[in-house]
């Protein structure tokens, strides 16, 4: 390949690939082009459905009932009553007075030199644990302080009892076996060993710390008793963790709290206005952004997707809650721009003074609503179920982004088969310039020698 053009003294590669580029470069440049707008309108496509996922989040956020929790406590003692809300809170104010703590029974064997310390003299021996109602025997295979932590640990039929090791830091017997019960009076328990073995040293569970009782309370003036310190059937919608005794009832103020709707309602508007600015941006041939600007320019699913977002934040719910009956009943309405704006004050309003409304307009009163069939599902139900359908796998966008694919796919062929054709076309034009090339040298030979021959026949007859 070196030695072409040494006998044309044409740089005969250069020529070919000139050639062979005059032919290729358009036809290069003009898949290219179609490559990059495909690429350009599958990317287009992903941004229109990053923009509908992030306005389904939105709305999945106020799609079920217990999305509205919409309470708040004020409580005069929260070191001795925690107290939560949920959904179904009972607005106003309640009273609450702790008179007694519910507690497990707790109690102890005697002690021990260590963990492993040989207990009966290594033979075999039992215990009986009474517990609501009903006695379990245990028997204990390895013969040791842990051996019986372990023995009773592993009895699947003995419930609400459970045995540790604990060591007291005693000089002589550090070591005690220490078993603790459920809370509430009828959880007490009692252990002992069979009559018919003979007492095992240091096994006598008697040493009781703490006896098992109930938790009493006094609620609006009604006396309960349970056995746990969580109480959440009496105030409705409101959980009551009983901490310590009060002394004196401690007051709970339960009040709407709108606050957390507000933010996901605003959040709602948020995604609804980014997705429009993704829109603009896709559809804006003159757009200074080098990933999305003008992608997907003229291409009618941009004003599809924009009715159908519009159409679902402007929609009157299928669930209307008396007067509410869609955003803008609560101050969401469209601007000239075709953005949402919130009047907040309003927003406010209708919260404080139509917070079920709002609940039953967004949600439908119900929880983890079916996307499959007709049922009415509020607006926020509605507009996922058509969010899921132009989404999904047989939805228009899919499908055009699966077309899109398609045509790139086949760009891109075209352009390998382009590519392997114009090398053809390259290899072609060596051979016969090397050929040409060979001729001439073959031609400037046969020159040089007739020139000689003519140069020594001058000479010869010069001479004579």
């Amino acid at each position: 390949m070196s030695a072409l053009g040494a006998g044309s003294g044409i740089d005969i590669k250069d020529l070919a690939r000139s050639l062979t580029d005059v032919e290729q470069k358009p036809r290069e440049e003009a898949i290219q082009s179609r490559i990059d707008k495909t690429e350009g309108r599958v990317s287009g496509y992903s941004a229109v459905m990053f923009g509908l996922k992030q306005l389904k989040d939105a709305f999945a956020t106020l799609n079920d009932r217990s999305d509205f929790t919409g309470a708040a406590i004020r409580n005069s003692q929260p070191l001795a009553v925690a107290a939560t809300a949920d959904a179904r809170a009972s607005l106003g104010q309640h009273s609450v007075e702790v008179t007694q703590l519910a507690r497990e029974q707790i109690t102890r064997s005697g002690g021990f030199a260590a963990s492993t310390t040989t207990l009966n003299g290594g033979n075999a021996f039992s215990l009986e644990i009474t517990s609501r109602g009903a006695t379990v025997a245990v028997d204990v295979t390895r013969r040791s302080p842990q051996g019986v932590v372990d023995a009773i640990n592993s009895k699947s039929d003995l419930t609400g009892v459970e045995a540790r090791i604990v060591n007291t830091g005693d000089p002589a017997n550090p070591v005690t076996i220490v078993l603790r019960g459920e809370s509430g009076s009828a959880n007490s328990f009692s252990v002992s060993q069979p009559a018919s073995e003979a007492t095992v040293a240091g096994l006598s569970f008697t040493n009781t710390i703490q006896t098992a009782q109930n938790a009493t309370a006094v609620i609006d003036g009604i006396t309960i008793s349970r056995a746990t310190n969580v109480v959440e059937d009496v105030i409705p919608g409101v959980k009551l963790e009983l901490l310590a005794q009060t002394g004196s009832a401690a007051t709970l103020s339960v009040s709407r709290d709108t606050a957390p709707v507000k933010d996901k309602v605003k959040a709602l508007v948020e995604a609804y206005n980014g997705l429009q600015d993704f829109l603009d941006t896709l559809g804006d041939a003159d757009s200074e952004d080098e990933e999305f600007g003008g992608v997907l320019a003229n291409d009618s699913m941009l004003r599809y997707v924009r009715d159908q977002a519009r159409s679902m934040v402007t929609a009157t719910s299928s669930t209307p809650g008396g007067p509410i009956s869609g955003l803008r009943d609560m101050g969401v309405t469209l601007d000239r721009e075709g953005r949402l704006q919130v009047d907040e004050t309003k927003l406010d309003v209708t919260l404080l003074g139509r917070f079920e409304d709002v609940a039953r307009a967004f949600s439908a009163d119900t929880d983890n609503q079916s996307m499959i069939g007709d049922a009415a599902r509020g607006l926020a139900g509605d507009a996922l179920k058509r969010l899921d359908d132009l989404m999904g796998a047989e939805g228009p966008i899919v499908a055009r982004s699966n077309s899109a694919q398609s045509q790139l796919t086949k760009a891109e062929g075209d352009l390998s088969e382009l590519l392997e054709r114009m090398d053809a076309v390259y290899e072609r034009y060596l051979e016969q310039f090397a050929v040409m090339d060979s001729l001439v040298t073959q031609m400037n030979s046969l020159r040089d020698s007739l020139k000689g021959q003519f140069e020594n026949l001058s000479a010869m007859y010069s001479n004579k």
